[in-house]
């Protein structure tokens, strides 16, 4: 069974870089460019893991973990991502996210981070 991943990033490039490293390693991915877009996804898809970057307009990421948080049992794993460090990794624990990583270290530590998240 496939695990399934959102991906929320408003730069289009670097949503579908995540997309299609994530796709190569074996994940479906479905993709949302701010936080509604990708609310909407959430209550008509089950996703397993959500991937969203922080600083976004419309509906930020942290704005987003809070509506996520409002799922209820059902609601998805979250890690975040940033480019920049306004956001700590103890803020992203306390706000109900999985983990806080760095953009420019995504690439290397994606993979392991997604393998060591228990789902279930």
């Amino acid at each position: 069974m496939s695990r399934t991943v959102l991906v929320v990033e408003d730069d289009a490039d670097f949503r579908e870089t995540i997309s299609e490293f994530l796709e190569g390693a074996g994940y479906t991915v479905f993709k949302a460019s701010q936080g509604r877009e990708a609310m909407a996804i959430l209550k008509t898809t089950k996703i397993d893991l959500v991937l969203s970057d922080i600083k976004m307009p419309v509906m930020n990421g942290i704005e987003l973990l809070g509506e996520i948080q409002k799922l209820g049992e059902e609601r998805p794993k979250v890690v975040m991502m940033t480019g920049f460090s306004v956001f700590t990794q103890e803020e992203a624990l306390k706000a109900g996210a999985e983990t806080l990583i760095q953009k420019t270290s995504l690439a290397k530590e994606l993979i392991h981070i997604l393998s060591s998240i228990r789902f279930f």
